[in-house]
């Protein structure tokens, strides 16, 4: 379920011309390039630096069973990369309107209403490179 979780908000995302705009690309752009702007999982298959950037991870937090055992309590979290903070807040506040207070809705899952649990900022360590972190509670239901 988490894999499927993951690619539900990475179809939204690509889908959202604004924001694609924001890592700049478009959704037609190929997948070479998208994959490199956004990727699933905690850690990118490319160095991060300023030449990199913009960029944004998709994974999962801990989460948890609800009181009703076929309702999973996730959390996911997106992290994003950009020359500056003031770049990397816009990228999370276009997020933001697409995820908060909304069901995620694919193919191969339905959600009930995200939220936004927490966000700030946060220091790299690398020049010309700061980061912003995005984590959204989503209750879904579990299936085998």
């Amino acid at each position: 379920m988490s894999q499927k979780l993951i690619d539900a908000v990475a179809n939204i995302l690509i889908q959202d011309d604004e924001f694609m705009e924001l890592l700049e690309l478009t959704p037609s752009s190929p997948v070479e390039s998208i994959v490199k702007r956004i990727v699933k999982g905690i850690e990118p298959e490319s160095v991060l630096s300023g030449e990199s950037v913009p960029m944004l991870l998709i994974y999962i937090m801990p989460g948890r069973y609800g009181r009703n055992h076929l309702v999973y309590e996730g959390k996911f979290c997106l992290d994003i990369f950009a020359p500056s903070s003031a770049d990397a807040r816009l990228i999370a506040e276009r997020a933001f309107r697409l995820f908060h207070d909304e069901n995620l809705r694919q193919a191969s899952l339905n959600t009930f209403r995200c939220t936004l649990a927490y966000d700030t900022d946060f220091s790299t360590g690398i020049t010309g490179v700061k980061g912003y972190k995005a984590i959204y509670d989503v209750d879904y239901i579990r299936m085998n």
